[in-house]
């Protein structure tokens, strides 16, 4: 076994855990996320992930979280899509509530999904890349030199709120045309809802401009050249190797692609190009597996909480 742990990843919809061995999640579940506090949906997993250990017959030593927002010296600092208690949790809570007897690693989502794929995916052997998830909002994480860079508030790289238009749709945090905005799941959803008059998800969206709908078309046009944009800030900055896309929307690359592209291009520096853009390659467990390989690694190195 080569990296076997506890994870949890905490979303706004659903908390799924599991244990996981290396890129294997040998036991998973999940349970919808409740108006419920923190404390007692923590307490109610807890027993779950005990029993999947004991009829597995394995002694995970650590857990990792991953948590829906910036996480500063152990504490979630920000999460605007969870229920009220969430923020200001830490990982000494965690531990209490889970009563599992191992340490806690909590990351942002998105620097454990890009972990997961430094260690096991799409950014094996890159030590510098950038991972940018989609699904209904937007998420991003610089894995550099191997590690997250995590800034100064535990905020670094998210690109989401990258505002990239000074007229476009109001987002979430109160900015105008922030990516997430323009190009997150819910925005191509809306955006297409304006244009036609037709309720209709992202994924629906995508067959249709695959099968010829102009409308359809011009709203992923649109997205992807937000995501370019947002992808030449972190050419800027970063000069990572490669992009590595997950999230639910990212089955949708082949027609964000373009546009991330021929923006990406046109804007960024040519010293910082080219910047390959490449599909993740453990899909949705990747939180997890990145959360298990980040508590493991800090087993090995002595590191835990």
């Amino acid at each position: 076994m080569c990296a076997l742990e506890y994870a949890i990843d905490v979303g706004g919809t659903k908390i799924a855990f599991a244990i996981v061995d290396g890129a294997h999640l040998l036991a998973h579940d999940a349970r919808p996320t409740s108006g419920e506090s923190a404390q007692s949906q923590m307490e109610a997993i807890g027993p779950l992930l005990a029993e999947m250990a004991r009829q597995l017959g394995v002694a995970p030593k650590a857990i990792g979280i991953s948590l829906p927002g910036p996480v500063l010296a152990g504490t979630l600092a920000h999460a605007p899509n969870m229920p009220p208690g969430w923020i200001g949790s830490t990982v000494g809570d965690f531990s209490r509530w889970l009563d599992l007897q191992a340490p806690v690693v909590a990351q942002r989502d998105a620097l454990m999904g890009g972990l997961g794929e430094y260690a096991f995916g799409a950014g094996r052997g890159r030590f510098t890349f950038a991972y940018l998830t989609l699904g209904t909002g937007i998420g991003g994480g610089l894995i550099v030199d191997g590690q997250p860079l995590l800034g100064k508030n535990g905020a670094a790289g998210e690109i989401g709120h990258l505002s990239v238009s000074r007229t476009g749709p109001r987002c979430s945090c109160g900015r105008l045309g922030c990516v997430e905005a323009i190009a997150s799941g819910t925005a191509i959803a809306k955006q297409y809802l304006a244009k036609s008059r037709k309720a209709l998800d992202a994924a629906a969206v995508a067959a249709r401009a695959r099968a010829g709908d102009r409308l359809a078309q011009v709203v992923y046009r649109q997205a992807g050249e937000a995501l370019g944009a947002g992808l030449a800030a972190w050419a800027q900055v970063a000069n990572p190797e490669l992009v590595v896309v997950g999230g639910s929307l990212a089955q949708s690359l082949d027609l964000l692609r373009p546009g991330m592209e021929r923006v990406l291009n046109k804007r960024a520096w040519a010293a910082n190009l080219p910047l390959p853009i490449v599909p993740a390659e453990l899909g949705g467990p990747a939180p997890l597996i990145g959360a298990a390989w980040a508590a493991h690694q800090a087993v090995v190195t002595g590191r835990t909480t």
